[in-house]
C-alpha cells in the first residue's frame, strides 16, 4: 500500500508541474499541430488552407491555439489537413480537403474543425495530401479522398470518395500508413498489406486494387511508416527494417531494395519517415538520420545526402521524432525540451523566427516543452518497445538481480505484474485488452533499483 501511495504522488507532481506543456505533436506539410496538456489544440507553420483554422497567408511563426475545447484525445496531420479525435471517439478535421481528403462529403477547404460522420470509435489516422485512411477501435479499416489508382482498396478506381468507405472486410488491423498514392496496414497476426499504385517494388506488380499481402515473408510486424516510395517498419523485437526506393531513404547505401533490409542489429524506441529521408531513435537514446539532406533536414550540420544511418550529435537523451512530407523535423528529448531543424520556409519551427531561417543542426524551441512520463534514477539496464503500442510490449533486460515488472494506469491502479526470469532476457506484456491512453511501466529489482516509464497505448 505504501508503494502505491508514493507512486500516485509522483504522478501528480509531474503532471501539475508540466500542465502547460504539449503531450503530442503531429507534422503535416510545413506545419505542426499539437495537443497541449490542458487538451486544447495548438499549431504553427503553414496556415493558408485551414490546417490551422486560419486563412493566414503570412503563416504562423509561433504556437497558436486553434481549438479551445478540452476533450481532445489525440491529433494527426497530413498534407494540408489536420485531424483530431475526442475522448468520446468522434473524428474531427479541418484543412485543404483536396479530393475530399477530410471525409466530410465534399472537397471544399474547411477553416474550423468539423465532425467526420457520426461514429464514435476512431482510433488512428494516416494521410497524404490527397487521401486518408483511418483505423477504428473495432479493427476495421476505412478510407476516403482520391482513389484514382485504387489507394482506397475498393477493387475499382474512382476519382474520389468524399465519405469514409470500408477497405476490405477484415477487422484485425492494428497499424496504418500511407504513401502519396497507396495505403499500408498491419494486421494483428503481424502480416503487412497494401493497396494502390507504385508498389511494384513491394508486391512484384505495378498496382494493387485491394489490400494485398506484401512480399515480406514475415508475420511479426508491429508498426509502419511510409515515405515517398519507401517503407519503414518495426518488428515486435524492436528491430527496424526498410524497403522501397527514394534517394537513400531506406538507409542501405543504395537507391532501392525489393525486400526488407534490416538497418542495424540495434533496437529502436521511435522512428519516422519524411518525404525522402528517415529518422530513428535507438533504445540507447541516440538519434540517427539518413536520406535527402538538401536543406539540412537530417540535422548533421551538412547539406550532404546520407545513404546509411548517420548519428546526429552525441546526445543520448532523445525520446520522440516527428517528420511528415516536408523537409522539417521536430524531436523531443527526455528532459521535455523540443528541438527543430531543416526547412523553416513557412515558420514551421514555431519558435517565432522569420521564414526561410532554417538550420542544419537541431535548435531548441524555447517556446515549447513536452510532457513526459516519470523517470526515476536508473542503474537497471532495460528497454521497452514499441512505444506507443497497440498489441504487445517487449521489455528486454540485463540486470544484476531479478526484478518485478508492473503496469499501472494513470490513476496509479495496478493492472499487471510479472517477474523476470534470470538476469537477462525479454518479457512480453499483452496490452491489446487495455483501453487506449497513458499508462506507466515500472521496473524494480530486488536490490531496490527502480525506473518508471510512460507507455502510450493507441
Amino acid at each position: 500500500m505504501k508503494k502505491t501511495l508514493q507512486l500516485l504522488l509522483i504522478f501528480t507532481v509531474t503532471i501539475n508541474l508540466q500542465a502547460q506543456c504539449y503531450e503530442q505533436f503531429a507534422a503535416g506539410n510545413a506545419f505542426v499541430i499539437s495537443l497541449k496538456s490542458d487538451k486544447t489544440i495548438w499549431g504553427f507553420g503553414r496556415a493558408n488552407n485551414g490546417q490551422l483554422t486560419t486563412q493566414n497567408n503570412n503563416h504562423q511563426l509561433s504556437p497558436l491555439m486553434i481549438n479551445n475545447q478540452t476533450d481532445w484525445y489525440s491529433v494527426w496531420a497530413s498534407g494540408g489537413n489536420s485531424y483530431a479525435i475526442k475522448n468520446n471517439g468522434t473524428l474531427w478535421a479541418t484543412g485543404a480537403n483536396n479530393f475530399g481528403s477530410l471525409g466530410n462529403g465534399n472537397n471544399t477547404a474547411q477553416y474550423t474543425f468539423i465532425q467526420i460522420g457520426t461514429v464514435s470509435n476512431w482510433k488512428k489516422i494516416a494521410g497524404s495530401s490527397t487521401h486518408t485512411i483511418g483505423l477504428r477501435t473495432d479493427g476495421t479499416l476505412w478510407g476516403w479522398g482520391q482513389n484514382d489508382v485504387n489507394q482506397l482498396g475498393q477493387g475499382t478506381a474512382t476519382p474520389s470518395e468524399y465519405n469514409p468507405i470500408q477497405i476490405g472486410t477484415a477487422s484485425d488491423w492494428v497499424d496504418i500508413a500511407v504513401t502519396s498514392a497507396g495505403s499500408m496496414a498491419i494486421k494483428s497476426d503481424g502480416t503487412m498489406w497494401g493497396c494502390g499504385f507504385g508498389f511494384n517494388i513491394l508486391f512484384g506488380s505495378v498496382g494493387q486494387y485491394s489490400p494485398t499481402l506484401t512480399q515480406t515473408h514475415s508475420n511479426n510486424w508491429e508498426k509502419v511508416h511510409a515515405g515517398n516510395g519507401f517503407i519503414l517498419a518495426q518488428k515486435i523485437d524492436g528491430t527496424l527494417w526498410a524497403w522501397g526506393g527514394s534517394q537513400g531513404g531506406i538507409g542501405n547505401g543504395t537507391e532501392g531494395s525489393t525486400t526488407p533490409f534490416q538497418l542495424t542489429t540495434d533496437t529502436w524506441k521511435d522512428f519516422a519517415a519524411g518525404q525522402n529521408q528517415s529518422y530513428g531513435i535507438k533504445t540507447d537514446g541516440t538519434l540517427w538520420a539518413w536520406g535527402r539532406n538538401h536543406v539540412g533536414q537530417l540535422g548533421d550540420g551538412t547539406f550532404i545526402d546520407r545513404t546509411i544511418p548517420t548519428q546526429i550529435g552525441t546526445e543520448t537523451n532523445w525520446d520522440k521524432i516527428y517528420a511528415n512530407g516536408a523537409s522539417t523535423t521536430l524531436a523531443v528529448k527526455t528532459d521535455g525540451t523540443i528541438w527543430v531543424w531543416g526547412s523553416n520556409n513557412y515558420g514551421q519551427f514555431g519558435n517565432g523566427s522569420s521564414v526561410n531561417t532554417g538550420s542544419n543542426v537541431p535548435l531548441q524551441n524555447t517556446l515549447l516543452c513536452a510532457t513526459l512520463g516519470v523517470e526515476e534514477f536508473t542503474n537497471a539496464n532495460w528497454q521497452m518497445y514499441p512505444n506507443p503500442a497497440s498489441n504487445q510490449v517487449q521489455i528486454s533486460y540485463d540486470t544484476n538481480n531479478e526484478a518485478t515488472i508492473t503496469l499501472y494506469d494513470i490513476q496509479g491502479k495496478l493492472l499487471k505484474t510479472m517477474q523476470t526470469i534470470g538476469l537477462q532476457g525479454t518479457a512480453t506484456i499483452l496490452v491489446s485488452d487495455l483501453n487506449k491512453g497513458v499508462y506507466f511501466v515500472q521496473f524494480i529489482t530486488k536490490d531496490g533499483v527502480k525506473q518508471t516509464e510512460k507507455l502510450i497505448i493507441q
